[in-house]
């Protein structure tokens, strides 16, 4: 998540637009006006809407009212900026070489800032994975140590609870720490579907309590989880291929100087997942429907806020007459480093998502091994020969059971979700990796517990027949 200290694309991408209504010689005044009235800038347009309330209200002069609001603003990049720009206004500095710096500089801190995230990420996820591990040994432990220490079931309640607590919270700080900027926008049916599938699979297994519905659970999830991995696997082909199309059409923009033959243009190259979407433009246009408002609609249907935040910027060149081809090269520069970012965050994700499978599979079959285990202690001691000898704390084998399954259903919920985050997705496509690893719970528990039973029985096959006969 980003600090007050640290630049969010958001912020360039205002630069950008910014940029492309200056292109168009449009008054400083006027720019500040329609910045405050574009809402998808989140914060900063409310920073905009009382600058304009001081200009245009008050009657402020432009630089006192923007010397009056910096002063109490707390986002340090927006604060910085808003100081350059008035002494750049009040010198009379060319506005796009000026803009064209500030984007360069706020995209080269940008990329650093995302850059030492990622790495600092990287060392993270090996604490993480290290803790998870131990997390997985010491409940291992404390039940051997409440069997032969006569503890009882009680510690182990209470280190079930704690280290569901403990999981739980690594996940939050893993969420704030590294929470990825995601650029799609989703229906409100397909969070409904989401929330639906989590909850039927939550109350499935809290009900029935058993590994087998895990498995069903993990297949419910999967399946939802893989509708909206395929949706984000298109949008970051769809955007990759827009960075291509608007680079093209921006140069041909510039020559032809028509929307229309522009896109026609356009459309006889290769422009990939870009064609359904341009063919679209070109309908819209021939039935009279405004520029802005065809390019608005593009953003919107691609489903990438990506897209559509860039379409706003060529748009506002197209419509008030800014140079075309320089913003579309300013635009495909930063779709390109958002983009790049976004690629090496990838490759961290793949590392951690394979260990994270490993761990969650060692995991479960540590439990397994365990509860069977446990199974053949309390045969074993069930015998007053042995019982004379040794010593067996009484522990409820189906209350261990229950209490395994508690731990690894979060372990998997709070996995999926880091590795989500570490790939740089949605929380919605992280279901797909609960999936997966509710599924590797369950089948490595299962075929674990069954191998050592059969392990166990085979060795006690040997001992005196006054005990093999009651094992």
């Amino acid at each position: 998540m980003f600090t007050k200290d640290e630049i969010d694309s958001k912020f360039i991408f205002m630069l950008a637009y910014m940029l492309s209504l200056f292109t168009a010689d449009i008054p400083p005044e006027i720019i500040i006006i329609m910045l405050s009235n574009l809402e998808f800038f989140g914060e900063y347009s409310s920073i905009f809407k009382k600058l304009r309330i001081l200009i245009n209200g008050y009657r402020y002069k432009f630089s006192t009212a923007i010397t009056i609001t910096s002063s109490k603003l707390r986002i340090k990049p927006l604060k910085d900026f808003l100081i350059r720009f008035s002494q750049a206004i009040s010198h009379d500095v060319d506005m796009k070489s000026y803009l064209e710096r500030e984007i360069d500089m706020n995209l080269t801190e940008y990329y650093a800032t995302m850059n030492r995230k990622i790495e600092s990420m990287a060392n993270f996820i090996s604490a993480y994975y290290t803790l998870s591990s131990a997390l997985i040994f010491s409940v291992a432990t404390l039940t051997l140590l409440s069997i032969l220490f006569n503890i009882g079931t009680v510690v182990l309640r209470l280190m079930a609870l704690a280290m569901i607590a403990i999981i739980g919270m690594l996940t939050i700080i893993v969420y704030v720490s590294y929470k990825p900027e995601t650029y799609i926008i989703y229906k409100k049916q397909e969070k409904y579907l989401a929330l639906i599938a989590i909850q039927s699979s939550l109350i499935l297994i809290i009900l029935t309590r058993n590994y087998l519905t895990v498995v069903v659970s993990g297949i419910l999830m999967l399946g939802i989880g893989m509708y909206f991995r395929t949706k984000e696997t298109k949008l970051n082909t769809l955007e990759k291929h827009y960075v291509s199309f608007v680079t093209y059409f921006s140069r041909t923009y510039s020559v032809v100087n028509n929307l229309r033959d522009s896109l026609i243009s356009v459309l006889r190259g290769d422009v990939g997942a870009m064609r359904p979407l341009v063919t679209l433009a070109i309908n819209r246009l021939e039935y009279g429907v405004r520029k802005s408002l065809i390019f608005e609609l593009m953003g919107e249907e691609s489903g990438s806020m990506l897209i559509s935040m860039l379409n706003r910027i060529i748009s506002a060149a197209i419509e008030f007459g800014g140079d075309v081809r320089y913003m579309g090269e300013i635009v495909a520069k930063i779709g390109t480093s958002l983009l790049n970012l976004r690629a090496r965050r990838e490759q961290n994700g793949r590392a951690f998502e394979a260990l994270v499978y490993a761990l969650q599979a060692t995991s479960a079959a540590i439990g397994g091994a365990l509860l069977s285990l446990l199974e053949t202690f309390e045969n074993i001691f069930a015998f007053n020969a042995v019982n004379e000898i040794f010593t067996f704390g009484y522990v409820n084998i189906a209350e261990i059971s229950m209490i395994l399954l508690l731990i690894f259903v979060a372990l998997s919920f709070a996995n999926g979700i880091s590795i989500a985050i570490a790939y740089g997705k949605t929380f919605f496509s992280g279901l797909y990796f609960i999936g997966i690893l509710l599924i590797i719970t369950a089948l490595a528990f299962h075929f674990t517990y069954v191998a050592t039973e059969g392990l166990f029985k085979g060795i006690f096959q040997e001992i005196p027949p006054v005990l093999s006969t009651q094992i």
